[in-house]
């Protein structure tokens, strides 16, 4: 029962993830986040988060970015590690309106993610998004076909 239970609790980390993106709110977003996390969104040093605050930075940063964000997560796949930790792949679809004249992005991928439980509470130790495909958003993703 104890590990139905967690995974119901990180499918729920996974999902208030996405939520919380798509409403904008990147302190709770980053509140997600083990204090001494990574946090991958795209190649090269700028894209690479480590620790809370600099999550939370670069949340702003990203959602800066967008009038708008949908980020429909699914198929989520939980291995466990230890007591504590898990392995988690997650598929993603997102759709991002720019402010500018362009068209909307749409991106589709999965999110690798190494969640540990801390004080009772999963978290997101690692998290990194890799992209299979794009529409209209060509930017420096890492492929989820890279290693």
């Amino acid at each position: 029962m104890d590990r139905l239970e967690d995974r119901w609790e990180i499918a729920d980390l996974v999902s208030a993830y996405a939520e919380g993106v798509d409403d904008g709110r990147s302190a709770d977003v980053a509140a997600l986040f083990a204090e001494d996390c990574v946090f991958r969104a795209y190649r090269g040093e700028r894209g690479t988060a480590e620790g809370r605050p600099a999550v939370e930075a670069l949340l702003q940063k990203l959602l800066g970015t967008f009038e708008a964000t949908s980020h429909h997560v699914s198929n989520t796949r939980v291995t466990f590690s230890g007591e504590d930790r898990a392995d988690v792949v997650t598929a993603l679809h997102a759709w991002h309106r720019f402010p500018s004249e362009r068209p909307d992005g749409i991106l589709w991928g999965r999110y690798r993610d190494t969640v540990v439980r801390e004080g009772g509470v999963w978290r997101f130790a690692v998290r990194e998004l890799r992209v299979a495909g794009e529409q209209d958003f060509p930017f420096g993703w890492i492929s989820t076909r890279e290693p």
